[in-house]
Order: structure tokens, then C-alpha cells, then sequence
């Protein structure tokens, strides 16, 4: 049966005249490093097809991502450390060769589409079927940069952006279109990838520290970060486990859930006022929360180590005295919520909510580097 899903091609820009520009050992170590640092960090919910040249072919199918949010900010991830590891090795190279002295010009550009497609077995590979698997390879060739003049982008087909109700995720986008032989016109949206950078370079981090919280709870969870981080940062997802009557945001930010997003939750107990603090996607986040007039900070957080995720939750002493037993309140019921995570997971697996495949690792090395059309 035909799956519906995204497919996604990361291209190194400027790939072609760095390497005929510059000196070959040199060169190719720079963008091994490029193109490691990418496989290392394309973890489910993504999964690779194939290579061709200097670009990578990824697809999900639609039910591995529970909020398009999350399929934003993944790609967005994979861009942050790209530049990240481009802008450590600029930094610290002292070599004042040709491909040393150009790496800094190279950049990661994105075409996503959405679509059907079949899987085909041959032998111990597979192969991705279908006329919308060929239209991202096609997106490649484009004059987005020429015309739009941002080098750094994730270019959506208006397949994709609908799909993902793009217009409400990323602000702004620009509207762009190609045309290509036996496939005709795509229209475009353009999302600058560079916006995502900077906005990480100025956020401010703030983790409640597990050694010295007031409250720590860490559970094991065997699902990849992916799963769980949809699990606790979607609200009609995360009331049930928490015994929530309801989660309304409350803020007039509107588009996608950050810092100053505003949530008032409310519990047979009472009502919870949460305001994001920190964001770091899969990673962890930090609200404040302001439970009848009991303020206090709230981290979330991660750590994967391949097989299972330690979550933990940590909260800070609040600053005004507590009441009796509330601390012991907050911590069971914080425990009781979260340790039925596994469970909401394989739940949500089983009825076909979520099309979960474990990782297998991934390098360069183990795939083939062969042309994807």
C-alpha cells in the first residue's frame, strides 16, 4: 500500500566549486565533517534512503510526527549543527590553504515535499517508489538564492507547507515557484534557515539543575527523545497523563510554542499558569509555573544514550514558603503523570497513531554513495 509521508534533501551549497577550488585532502576532510555531523544527528523519526553526491535523501511517513512543530525544528536542528561544526572549524583551523581559508562559504540548503510513495525490497536496501519522490530531487535545481537573495534555506513544495500548516509555524516565509519538465509548476514557500541560527545564539538558557532541585524525578523511557518530547509539549496529548481537565495557551504570540508562551492548566486541585522560559527542542525546556500564588521553575529534559531516554523533571524551591504536603503533591503527581509515558506511547504505536522503527546507526561509511533520482 501506498504510505503518505515527507521527503527531505539536504545539499551543501557551494559543494561543487569549494572542491574543484581547492586543495583535495584538505577539502574533503572539511566536508566529510560536514556530512558526518548531519548523519549523526538524522535520528527517528527520520529515515535515510540514499546519497547523492554532497546532498542527502531522508523520508518519514506523516504518522511519525505528532505535532508539525517538531518536524520544523527538526530540520532546523540539523542546520544549527551544521553551522555550528562549520563555524568550530573556521574558528579554530590555522591553515591558510585555499580549502581552509573557503570553508567558510559553504552553506546547507533543504527542499522538503510531501507525497505518496511505495517501499521496494531489493535485497537488503530499499527503494522509495512514486512521482513524489522525484519532485525534492527536481527542487534542487532552483533560483531561490538569485531571487530571493537568502542563501540558507529549507525550500517547502505547497504540498509540504499545507500539510504542516506551515503559515502558522514560521513567520516569515517567501513565496517562490519553479517549473520542471514532466512535472509542470511547484509552488514554493522559503524558510530561512539562518533565522533559526541566530535565534539560538541569543537564547537565554536557563536549566533547573538536578543537583540542587527541590524536586527530581528520573524515569526511563524506551522510546527515542522524538516520541516523548510531542508526548509532553502537546497539550491535548500531555493533560490526560497529568489528570489535566484541560491546557488553553493563553498568550497572543500565536505560531509555534517558545519562549513567552503562555499556558493556563487546570487540575482538579486548582489552576496552573506556565510560561516558557527556555526551549531547546528534544532536548529539554523550562517553564515557570505559578500554582495559587506558589511560584517555582519547571525543567524537562532528555538524554537518549541510543536504547532508552532518561526524562527527568526537575523543579526549583519556590521562592515564597510552601504550603504543608505541597511539595509532596507536586512530586507524585508529577511521577504518577510521567511515568505513564511508556505506556501512552506504545499505546498510541499500537492503534497506528505513530509509525515507530527503531534506529539502526547510521554513517557514510555503511551506505552506499550512489545518485538518488
Amino acid at each position: 500500500m501506498a504510505t503518505k509521508g515527507y521527503f527531505i534533501i539536504t545539499d551543501i551549497s557551494g559543494y561543487t566549486e569549494y572542491l574543484t577550488e581547492s586543495e583535495l585532502e584538505h577539502a574533503h576532510a572539511t566536508l566529510q565533517n560536514l556530512f558526518d555531523v548531519q548523519l549523526e544527528h538524522i535520528k527517528f523519526p527520520l529515515k535515510i534512503s540514499g546519497f547523492r553526491g554532497d546532498a542527502i535523501f531522508m523520508y518519514t511517513p506523516e504518522l511519525c510526527f505528532v505535532n508539525p512543530q517538531s518536524f520544523i525544528e527538526t530540520l532546523e536542528n540539523l542546520y544549527i549543527v551544521f553551522s555550528d561544526t562549520l563555524r568550530q572549524m573556521t574558528f579554530n583551523t590555522t591553515c591558510q590553504c585555499r580549502a581552509c581559508k573557503n570553508m567558510s562559504k559553504l552553506d546547507l540548503k533543504m527542499c522538503i515535499h510531501y507525497g505518496e510513495y511505495l517501499v521496494q525490497k531489493l535485497g537488503d536496501r530499499e527503494e522509495l517508489l512514486g512521482a513524489d519522490v522525484i519532485v525534492p530531487h527536481r527542487m534542487l535545481k532552483n533560483h531561490v538564492i538569485d531571487q530571493t537573495g537568502i542563501k540558507s534555506y529549507a525550500l517547502f513544495s505547497e504540498a509540504a507547507a499545507n500539510a504542516l500548516e506551515l503559515y502558522r509555524l514560521c513567520d516569515p516565509l517567501t513565496p517562490h515557484k519553479e517549473t520542471y519538465e514532466h512535472i509542470g509548476e511547484v509552488n514554493m514557500l522559503v524558510h530561512n534557515l539562518r533565522s533559526a541560527w541566530e535565534r539560538v545564539q541569543d537564547r537565554q538558557r536557563f536549566i533547573v539543575d538536578p543537583k540542587t532541585a527541590w524536586i527530581a524525578i528520573e524515569i526511563d523511557v524506551p522510546y527515542p527523545p522524538s516520541l516523548i518530547w510531542d508526548l509532553v509539549t502537546t497539550p491535548a496529548l500531555e493533560a490526560p497523563l497529568l489528570g489535566l481537565e484541560y491546557v488553553k495557551r493563553i498568550d497572543d504570540l500565536g505560531g509555534r510554542t517558545g519562549p513567552e508562551s503562555r499556558f493556563h492548566c487546570a487540575h482538579s486541585s486548582g489552576d496552573f499558569f506556565n510560561k516558557v522560559v527556555d526551549w531547546k527542542p528534544f532536548d529539554y525546556f523550562t517553564v515557570h509555573q505559578n500554582v495559587g500564588g506558589i511560584e517555582y521553575y519547571r525543567t524537562i529534559s532528555l538524554q537518549y544514550d541510543g536504547t532508552k531516554t532518561k526524562l527527568g523533571v526537575y523543579v526549583s524551591k519556590p521562592e515564597q514558603e510552601a504550603p504543608e504536603g505541597f511539595r509532596e503533591f507536586l512530586e507524585m503527581a508529577a511521577r504518577q503523570g510521567y511515568e505513564r509515558i511508556p505506556s501512552a506511547i506504545q499505546s498510541q504505536i499500537e492503534e497506528g497513531k505513530i509509525d515507530f522503527v527503531r534506529d539502526e546507526p547510521l554513517t557514510s561509511q555503511n551506505h552506499s554513495n550512489e545518485r538518488v533520482t
